[in-house]
């Protein structure tokens, strides 16, 4: 498990480094959303969840974690490809949009980015389990806490699409 804090910026985006790479190594990036993400979301290549509700989170990342989905006010269930010596890339809007616009290579980025983790080849089941907590932002100094679990997925993928983290 591992933690962290991200000012989302509006948007909280989940992907494949490779896949940013593949797409915008000679591809300039297109900063119309969601339109100019809609290929990648199909991919099963990047999650673009939009927030509305406050861009401060708190993040937890774990890996095969058991989700009671009765504990969280919400889950949202979609699905990510990674392939060889691939990372999964947590990013802000913004560090999503430089990133892009930097051939795709967040190596190339410039500044360090929120969260970054080597995964294995495969397909995964996300789990983003979110608790809403602005009644606490004093406390917590942010808007939601939330796990973002991956669980290898053994059946067909699910067909991702943008959606809201509060609603």
């Amino acid at each position: 498990m591992k933690q962290f804090k991200l000012i989302t910026e509006g948007v909280l985006v989940i992907a494949s480094s490779n896949s940013l790479k593949k797409k915008y190594d000679n591809e300039e990036f297109d900063y119309n959303f969601p339109d100019g993400i809609n290929e990648l979301i199909n991919q099963n290549s990047i999650i673009a969840i939009t927030n509305s509700g406050g861009d401060n989170i708190i993040a937890e990342y774990d890996i095969n974690k058991k989700i009671e989905y009765y504990d969280y006010d919400k889950v949202i269930e979609q699905s990510i490809e990674f392939s060889d010596n691939d990372e999964l890339l947590i990013l802000s809007h913004s560090e999503f949009t430089m990133i892009c616009d930097k051939d795709g290579n967040y190596k190339n980025y410039g500044f360090p980015i929120t969260f970054s983790e080597p995964m294995k080849k495969g397909k995964y089941i996300v789990e983003i389990a979110v608790n809403d907590v602005s009644d606490e932002f004093e406390i917590y100094k942010a808007y939601f806490k939330i796990i973002i679990n991956l669980k290898t997925l053994t059946g067909e993928k699910i067909e991702n699409f943008i959606c809201e983290l509060c609603e």
